[in-house]
């Protein structure tokens, strides 16, 4: 069959903003030949990517069949696949994908595709297409490509439609599903985004770190603590600015609805890990600038004068040490003068912050 004679078929992604988008980019090059090779050789395959958000409902969730048609004929597609990073459930499990063949729409939950390495969202592509293309053996696509690609995989349950106009699913089973759900959740959130918005609780972590280069009894207090000792603060420091953003910004939410009490585990365990990340990594920054600060400010000999023993590198490691502990509890005071709303949209994927809004507007 001439390429003049094949059938043509328009895919179209449409994807949130930030990641989802990322992706949709990086599929757009080769989804149109892993289709022809894989799916069905005897059409053209385009595919076309779009960014939009479509509109949550009164729950927060996307209901996709409501648009599908009214996107296809405004952007000419034939299939309709949506990259979302709004975690969902199906059937009482994450949801990876969602198909209605009646509709020619698609969905996949970003999310539940843990840490979305491309070759893992490609796979849920390639069964999405192949499901509202009719393909029998469409939910096999992919498989021994991704698992050499990326090892095993957690369990999955396809649930088939229940009759016409009706949604088939794919969703993740057991514990290793949801651990895989919450680490996609924690990606999405991209935790090294907070950090910008945390001028003031860096500032003040850094004012006060700095006085541990300057003040010879934190010199003598870092030198006497042990190891144990000095790990125990770090840690209640950076749990003390954990807690403090999450109370002061309003970050714990208590959902609604079905299956609340794992939504509420998942979802606030998501938070509580993308912060934890966040402080993690303004400490380890703490300790280096006031490492290296230490070393360019402190004479070697004026330490041991100081301290009554010979100073080495282990004397200005423990110094730093101390001092970005105590600059991190600052730091948690500190985040008091950043904007709370700031804070909360640098926290979350740009969906789950709309339907965060959304449960927080909602009455209780």
């Amino acid at each position: 069959m001439t390429e003049a004679t094949l059938e043509k078929k328009t895919v179209g992604l449409m994807a949130d903003p930030h990641l989802p988008m990322e992706l949709a980019r990086k599929l757009q090059a080769t989804t149109a030949q892993l289709l022809n090779s894989s799916l069905d050789s005897e059409v053209d395959w385009t595919i076309e990517i779009e960014q939009q958000s479509l509109p949550l409902d009164a729950n927060g969730e996307v209901e996709l069949n409501v648009h599908a048609q009214d996107v296809r004929d405004r952007l000419g597609w034939d299939y309709l696949v949506y990259l979302t990073d709004l975690p969902k459930y199906a059937n009482s499990e994450p949801m990876i994908s969602s198909v209605n063949a009646d509709y020619g729409s698609a969905m996949i939950a970003l999310p539940a595709l843990g840490v979305m390495r491309t070759n893992r969202v490609r796979r849920a592509l390639l069964q999405t297409i192949g499901v509202l293309h009719g393909a029998a053996n469409a939910r096999s696509l992919g498989r021994g490509k991704v698992s050499a690609a990326i090892g095993p995989i957690s369990p999955e349950r396809t649930t088939p439609a229940a009759g016409a106009n009706q949604n088939s699913y794919e969703t993740l089973k057991g514990f290793r599903g949801r651990v895989q759900l919450l680490a996609g959740m924690v990606r999405g959130n991209r935790p090294w985004r907070i950090l910008p918005g945390l001028s003031g609780a860096m500032a003040a972590a850094t004012a006060t770190g700095a006085f541990g280069v300057f003040y010879t009894s934190i010199w003598s207090m870092a030198d006497y603590l042990s190891a144990p000792r000095l790990a125990s603060i770090s840690l209640l420091s950076i749990a003390i600015m954990t807690i403090w953003l999450i109370a002061h910004n309003n970050l714990w939410e208590r959902p609604v609805g079905a299956r609340r009490a794992e939504r509420r585990v998942s979802y606030n365990l998501a938070t509580v890990i993308t912060i934890l990340i966040a402080v993690s990594a303004m400490y380890l920054g703490l300790f280096t600038v006031i490492f290296g600060g230490a070393l360019i400010i402190i004479n070697s000999e004026y330490l041991s004068a100081q301290l009554g023993h010979p100073a080495g590198i282990d004397e200005y490691l423990n110094l730093a040490w101390l001092s970005a502990s105590l600059g991190t509890i600052a730091g948690a005071l500190g985040s008091s003068l950043d904007d709370e709303e700031s804070v909360r949209k640098a926290t979350f994927s740009s969906r789950e912050y709309d339907r965060r809004q959304l449960s927080r507007a909602r009455p209780r």
